[in-house]
């Protein structure tokens, strides 16, 4: 299983390693190629998750690291 995760998120790495494979990028570099074969998507809030960025894609779970979801297509997900 593929983990594309924030690098700004701490410990992220070691806390989801257990579930395979773990891609830690700036969030900057969070694109609809880098997760399209992830299981698991870990954002904070300069991410916008949306159809632009997931359709397509094998994610089955989000996870933000910060409060609020304004950054999340929650209607869409």
């Amino acid at each position: 299983m593929k983990t594309v995760a924030d690098s700004n998120i701490p410990y992220v790495a070691e806390g989801f390693a257990t579930f395979g494979e773990v891609v830690s990028v700036p969030a900057a570099k969070i694109t609809a190629a880098l997760v399209a074969d992830a299981s698991i998507l870990l954002v904070r809030s300069r991410t916008v998750v949306d159809k632009n960025l997931l359709a397509g894609s094998a994610v089955k779970f989000v996870g933000s690291a910060t409060i609020g979801v304004d950054h999340i297509d929650q209607a869409w997900l």
